[in-house]
Formats: structure tokens, sequence, C-alpha cells
């Protein structure tokens, strides 16, 4: 890992290095980091995914309702207008997140143990 210098003893920090590696290679063996996919962490991330859906879909229909009545000088027309789309598109979208994170759930679930279901 390290290169020793040729021709010279080895010095005391040659000697505190090493015993500091071999500390820290006991220690990453002994602790092990949190296991992959967490079933909570899971389930926050897709709440965060659905809020985020169902947020960007009001927004992005509220500015260009709002920049259209702008350019138009009709300002409270178009706001609602594509604010109801944005937000009809925002539930729709997370309708969609939901049903295709439920199979991708469901299929999970199947693998590790046998369906209740029939």
């Amino acid at each position: 890992m390290k290169k020793r210098r040729e021709g010279h003893p080895p010095s005391n920090a040659d000697h505190r290095l090493d015993n500091l590696e071999t500390k820290l290679r006991d220690v990453r063996k002994q602790h092990k980091g949190p296991e992959q996919g967490g079933r909570r962490g899971t389930q926050l991330g897709f709440a965060f995914r659905l809020a985020t859906e169902l947020v960007a879909g009001f927004v992005v229909g509220g500015l260009i309702g709002w920049q259209l009545d702008t350019w138009f000088g009709t300002l409270p027309l178009f706001l609602l207008i594509f604010f109801g789309l944005g937000a009809a598109a925002g539930i729709l979208n997370v309708v969609r997140t939901a049903k295709a994170m439920n199979e991708t759930a469901r299929q999970d679930g199947s693998a590790d143990e046998p369906s209740k279901r029939r």
C-alpha cells in the first residue's frame, strides 16, 4: 500500500502507519454498513417521489397558465385552466407511479415468499 524508502530503516512514522492500517482494517471487518434497500428507507423514498410528482404537476401547470395569461393579458383564465390540467396530470402521474411501484413490490415479494393469494 505504501512505498518504503529503499536503503533506510523504517521510521517511527512507518510503524505508526502500519498500526493504523491494521486497526482500520479490523474495524472495517467488524463494522458492516447498513443493509442495502432497507424497507423503511425505500418506503420513504416512494412517498417523496409521489409527492414530487404531484407538486410538479401543479407547479408546471400553474406556470404555463400564468405565462400564457401574461402574454395574452387574460390573467385568471389560463392560470385556472392550466392549473387544473396540471393538477390532473400530477394526479395521473401519481396513480401510474403508484401502480408501477405496487407491481414491482408484488413481484419482489412473490420471489421471496410464496403468494398467499389464489
